[in-house]
């Protein structure tokens, strides 16, 4: 899913952000205006997560985080210098950057969340260890089987009210084979 946000939304976000967080390094404050002041290269910047994983990225950390004060990344290299990223972001302005802002519970910002993007360099559910992801795939199978056997059960309940014997044993039948199902795949998930 990749969103665009607007050039409104992120001068919007980036006043709000500068107007409530104190950034670690000054320069960074330098360079938030300087995007808010040029829309041309504002119109290439992207927020996103994992800024790392990007070709071209900045991550400006506020004051009380535990996080590098300033970190530039270009081609997988890391550079801490913010005159080296504003003089990428100036010359360079017609190719994507992408932004981290690390400040405290951001997930909680409804200013955040508007403008942020997926990271089209790294996919958020390839971070879900293989354990919780087999987790909920047996509950995704388990849930799919008894909602099969719900239906049956009311099949059958009809088929015995109206009388029809054959549809009664076709649906006990397949419940059945429901019930088997569910039973075997508790198995596998108890192993």
């Amino acid at each position: 899913m990749n969103i665009q946000v607007s050039l409104e939304e992120k001068k919007s976000f980036i006043g709000w952000f500068l107007d409530r967080h104190q950034l670690k390094r000054r320069e960074s404050m330098w360079i938030l205006n300087y995007l808010l002041n040029h829309d041309i290269v504002l119109n290439k910047v992207h927020f996103v997560e994992d800024v790392e994983t990007t070709p071209r990225g900045i991550m400006m950390s506020t004051v009380g985080m535990d996080n590098e004060p300033f970190l530039f990344y270009k081609d997988g290299k890391s550079f801490s210098d913010p005159e080296q990223a504003f003089h990428e972001v100036r010359l360079n302005w017609h190719e994507d950057m992408y932004l981290e802002l690390v400040f405290r519970e951001p997930w909680k910002t409804e200013e955040y969340l508007a403008i942020l993007e997926d990271n089209p360099y790294h996919r958020w559910n390839d971070t879900i260890p293989k354990d919780v992801k087999k987790d909920a795939e047996h509950a995704i199978i388990h849930l799919n089987l008894s909602e099969k056997k719900q239906v049956m059960l009311k099949l059958i309940d009809e088929a015995l009210e109206s009388g029809n014997r054959q549809e009664f044993i076709e649906f006990s039948t397949k419940l059945k084979e429901i019930d088997k199902e569910l039973l075997n795949h508790q198995k596998k998930t108890n192993l």
